[in-house]
């Protein structure tokens, strides 16, 4: 016996009338719709809040995650990032999300020291785009040069305290001051003194001594050095003629 033929209005009205139970017992059989960024949401993932030296990579990536509006990955999505403070550099500065809807990026900081942001933006078709943004902090590099701020040559007294207290600063290798870095003073010549033989520079990357000479005449002399191997010391000379 031949199958019977079911009317093409039928059918359709059987599809139709299938969606609706399938709403009705809480199942969406309906596609998710295509199109822009109405139809998904820009969620921030990870390498927010992060803390870097100058001129230097972040440790950690920067990932959002872009969902459906079932909270299922939404992949082949635009993520733009974009820096939002002077200086630093992101690669890439546009990236696709994958399977798990995620898009990375790499985030190099400036060379000043400071507070950065960068936005993650939801690329979409003239709509005002949804977005994510990353914070992190700079901080100075290791030292690099020991920096003399003061004379390094002046007349003196015997046994007198020189007139110009000798003041170095400590910078990294972008001339940004390191704090909190002990210097050693050490007198070399002419049997002065110090009042500390370590000091510590402070948030401008400065520190002095105060030197007091020792009872000679010629000249006299006080080295200032750091840890780093690689970076020179700075010399004072001061000379008493009598």
């Amino acid at each position: 016996m031949a199958n019977p033929i079911v009317p093409a209005s039928r059918g359709f009205t059987l599809v139709l009338l299938a969606g609706i139970l399938g709403c009705a017992s809480g199942e969406l059989l309906l596609p998710d719709p295509p199109g822009g960024g109405e139809n998904v949401k820009l969620l921030k993932m990870f390498g927010d809040g992060q803390v870097g030296t100058v001129g230097e990579p972040l440790p950690e990536r920067l990932v959002v995650q872009v969902l459906t509006l079932r909270e299922q990955p939404a992949s082949g999505r635009r993520v733009a990032f974009v820096l939002t403070t002077s200086d630093g550099e992101v690669t890439p500065d546009t990236a696709i999300t994958n399977s798990q809807g995620q898009a990375t990026a790499s985030w190099v900081l400036g060379t000043a020291p400071g507070d950065y942001a960068i936005e993650a933006r939801l690329v979409t078709g003239g709509e005002e785009p949804q977005t994510e943004e990353f914070t992190a902090a700079a901080y100075p590099a290791p030292p690099d040069t020991l920096r003399p701020l003061s004379p390094v040559s002046q007349p003196g007294r015997r046994g007198q305290t020189v007139s110009t207290p000798p003041l170095v600063r400590v910078v990294d290798r972008y001339g940004n001051p390191v704090p909190d870095v002990p210097v050693a003073w050490q007198v070399t010549a002419g049997e002065g003194q110090v009042d500390q033989l370590i000091s510590r520079t402070a948030s401008d990357g400065s520190t002095s001594a105060e030197w007091i000479l020792g009872d000679r005449i010629g000249i006299h002399k006080l080295t200032a050095t750091i840890e780093q191997a690689t970076v020179l010391p700075a010399t004072f000379t001061a000379t008493v003629l009598f």
